[in-house]
């Protein structure tokens, strides 16, 4: 997957995720060059609502765990509406 691409994706998952109400999810960017774990880290930094776990929290290098600051399901619904 192409940078561009990788990046529409991942925004678009994280905010499924998140409204779906999940806490925590494994972001898979591959290892290579590392262009697209640095994307990321950088595109979910800028979320208020994503915590990225630290780098010894998940052993496999092509990855990243990140945390949703999931609001409670009441809250949640209102942001659906």
């Amino acid at each position: 997957m192409r940078y561009d691409e990788a990046r529409t994706k991942l925004l678009h998952e994280i905010e499924s995720l998140f409204f779906a109400g999940e806490a925590e999810v494994e972001v898979v960017h591959g290892i290579g060059n590392y262009i697209l774990r640095r994307m990321a880290e950088q595109e979910l930094g800028a979320l208020d609502y994503v915590e990225i776990l630290s780098p010894g929290y998940y052993a496999n290098p092509g990855t990243m765990r990140v945390r949703l600051l999931v609001p409670d399901p009441g809250a949640l619904q209102s942001y659906r509406a």
